[in-house]
């Protein structure tokens, strides 16, 4: 026998009206709509399923409590040259979709604002920005220990820090826990939802590690200027950004390859300071270029040389595997999980209702249960 899910109506009214699908084809599509529209029948989990890919949204959506506002307005998102994203695939907007049902959650949870979100400003003096965030960082005096920490695991220390300020982080390659629907590293590296409660960052994991830590903060910064953004930067020789870019690449990269450091090691041998910095060569490439330690020639030399090389390596690098526990608890903000897990404890939200808005299974969820008291 079927099992069947209660759904609030009012939800389920709210997402088929603003979907613009005929009733009349939706009734071809899923059997007794009507009756599950007019609440006098529950449909099974699967018939949620069918109706979420008829009106083409997430099926999680449906089983919230309350409707979230879908993303109408893609002008919102912008890219790094300040192009609107108009062509949004459906993997990208799942994903937007699925963190923004999160940051709703969380709304309801946190009663704290955060003062640093949209604490500067584009006449903001860059020095101030940098000096800032590299406080926010640890960053602020110069630490054998902090350093090594960094180059040990960089993604590690920089997601402890930035958790630290109330910013909730999220890693995936696929649309939630679908294999089937891998995410694009051409379409975007990541996007920041700014928010003065749940500030959210999500990255692109299928993007290579020194590229997801360039983008996790990128998006820290962008939090300061309290702007919402999808970052697609792809490593070319020409590419421009608008001035609110530009602003943000420029203290990212102060943050993760200070000059004055960049300095000390009086070198412009990339394979050399590649190991000193957690950043790809692209990146100490530009930086040289900007810190006019380089000329524009060399430089496109070695964005060409450093393509080809790349296209190598993704020709044969092996897919990514391991332990799914392991990769759940990285890819889940435990923060996150953690608000969830109270919200059940105390009885506001059920065990189902918490599973939904982790966006993963039972064994899924039990395994995150157990996560954030480790």
């Amino acid at each position: 026998m079927a099992l069947t899910v209660a759904i609030d109506t009012d939800v389920l009214a709210h997402y088929v009206t603003n979907s613009h699908v005929q009733l009349g084809t939706l009734k071809h599509k899923v059997k007794n709509i009507n009756l599950f529209l007019e609440g006098n029948k529950q449909p099974t989990f699967n018939q949620v399923s069918d109706i979420a890919k008829a009106i083409n949204i997430p099926t999680g959506l449906l089983l919230l409590s309350q409707p979230i506002e879908l993303i109408t307005d893609k002008t919102k998102f912008r890219t790094a040259n300040s192009e609107p994203i108009m062509d949004m695939s459906d993997e990208l907007r799942d994903t937007i979709l699925e963190i923004e049902s999160k940051q709703d959650f969380l709304r309801n949870e946190i009663e704290e604002v955060l003062t640093f979100v949209g604490q500067y400003s584009l006449e903001t003096n860059k020095n101030e920005i940098i000096s800032t965030v590299n406080s926010a960082l640890g960053l602020k005096k110069a630490d054998a220990k902090i350093k090594k920490s960094i180059l040990q695991n960089p993604i590690k220390y920089f997601r402890n820090k930035i958790n630290d300020m109330g910013v909730f982080v999220f890693f995936n390659g696929k649309v939630g826990d679908n294999t089937h629907r891998p995410l694009d590293t051409h379409e975007f590296r990541g996007f920041v939802l700014s928010d003065s409660k749940a500030p959210m960052i999500f990255i692109n994991q299928t993007d290579s590690k020194n590229g997801q830590l360039f983008t996790l903060v990128h998006e820290f910064v962008h939090l300061f200027l309290d702007a919402d953004e999808i970052f697609n930067v792809v490593e070319t020789k020409d590419y421009h950004f608008d001035p609110l870019e530009a602003l943000v690449n420029s203290v990212t990269a102060e943050v993760l390859v200070p000059k004055r450091e960049l300095f000390q090691y009086k070198t412009i041998d990339i394979d050399e300071l590649v190991k000193h910095f957690p950043v790809s060569k692209f990146t100490i490439a530009r930086r040289l270029l900007d810190l006019n330690l380089i000329d524009k020639n060399f430089y496109n030399q070695k964005i060409d040389e450093l393509n080809n090389s790349l296209q190598q390596n993704i020709k044969h690098a092996k897919k990514p595997g391991g332990d799914y526990n392991n990769n759940l608890t990285f890819r889940i903000d435990k923060m996150f999980a953690g608000y969830v897990n109270n919200a059940v404890q105390e009885n506001r939200i059920t065990t189902t209702d918490a599973i939904n808005i982790l966006g993963v299974g039972y064994k899924g969820y039990k395994t995150l249960q157990k996560s954030i008291n480790q």
